[in-house]
């Protein structure tokens, strides 16, 4: 399409426990560690870290460790041990180079409308975002600029 749009992977982990010693009723984020905790179900997911790392999927064993350890401290029913052996996936967060999502029109082509780049905060972001783009599409003026176009 020719368009501008720079956009680094930013790697994240995570994992599924099938079989929970303990499940807590809500979420958890846990500042210091930066982890999410999330029931879901009758499973819990455990997941953090963010690494500019382009498209390497691969897992970094010392970051892992570092989401145990921090899940570990909270939920003392766990043991490091406990997680031997433990397949983790990593995906990558759309992040763009001034930490701004990209959200709004593309002047080459008037049927596109572009919202990306959110990062972390894909899902908090999203009920915005998604006003933001109705708001553009309607033709309102946006009360940000996050404009796809502006490197």
């Amino acid at each position: 399409m020719g368009l501008n749009l720079p956009v680094q992977g930013g790697k994240g982990y995570s994992f599924t426990l099938t079989k929970p010693h303990e499940l807590p009723q809500l979420c958890y984020l846990l500042k210091e560690g930066r982890v999410a905790v999330t029931p879901t179900g009758r499973r819990l997911r455990v997941a953090g870290t963010m690494e500019i790392c382009g498209d390497d999927l691969s897992v970094d064993q010392v970051r892992l460790s570092g989401i145990i350890d921090s899940f570990c401290q909270v939920f003392p029913a766990y043991a490091f041990d406990d997680f031997e052996g433990l397949k983790a996936w990593s995906g990558l967060r759309p992040c763009s180079p001034d930490g701004l999502p990209y959200v709004g029109a593309v002047e080459r082509y008037r049927n596109v409308t572009v919202a990306t780049g959110h990062a972390m905060l894909g899902l908090s972001l999203g009920p915005v975002t998604g006003r933001l783009i109705r708001d553009l599409v309607a033709g309102q003026a946006a009360d940000v600029r996050l404009d796809p176009e502006r490197f």
